[in-house]
């Protein structure tokens, strides 16, 4: 087989993951509702980068929510955590062999001082707290964590973040049957955590 026909098919590859990405994502967002959430932002989160080689394949997406039946303040959040799922094509730890899938709740000092809205370059507030242990201090492992936020600076820089909850799973335990469970029944399991 030459070069050529390895680099065409590792990306036809590349291409069915982002669509099967794009259908997590979409039914992420149909379902929020049913599930006790509601979307708060209606774009999925990515990084790119066009002078960091590392950014010219997006390997993250993040989606946000927070509970339904937390009240909803003037700038559109909601008096409440942040719900998170982050899919990670290519996780840098070495627990991970494949793609996972973090949901996590974040929670804050004081949501009510935030924008409205958020844009795709919000996604390092909600990446990099997860992945970098210099910001938040974990316990657990990458499949049931808890951590707090370091220290002040690093809160007042991550929009006053104090504290995140979450579990990991392979992305390729999600499947259509169980997707609504997996996703929006972790969720639940995390209000009170």
């Amino acid at each position: 087989m030459s070069l050529g026909k390895n680099i065409h098919d590792a990306f036809e590859i590349v291409e069915e993951t982002y669509e099967n990405v794009y259908k997590l994502m979409n039914y992420c967002q149909e379902a929020s509702e049913e599930g006790g959430f509601v979307l708060s932002s209606p774009k999925i989160l990515r990084w790119k980068s066009d002078v960091e080689i590392d950014g010219w394949l997006m390997k993250s997406f993040i989606l946000l929510f927070q509970h339904s039946k937390d009240r909803r303040l003037k700038n559109k959040w909601r008096k409440g955590p942040i719900f998170v799922i982050q899919i990670d094509l290519n996780p840098y730890r070495e627990e991970h062999d494949g793609p996972m899938v973090n949901l996590a709740k974040f929670e804050y000092n004081d949501i009510s001082t935030w924008n409205e809205g958020i844009s795709l370059t919000g996604h390092k507030f909600f990446y990099e707290p997860l992945y970098n242990n210099d910001i938040v201090k974990f316990e657990g492992d990458v499949f049931s964590y808890c951590g707090s936020i370091v220290n002040e600076e690093y809160s007042n820089r991550y929009w006053g973040l104090r504290r995140i909850v979450g579990i990991g799973m392979p992305l390729t335990d999600i499947t259509r049957e169980n997707a609504f469970e997996k996703i929006f029944g972790e969720f639940q399991s995390l209000i009170d955590k």
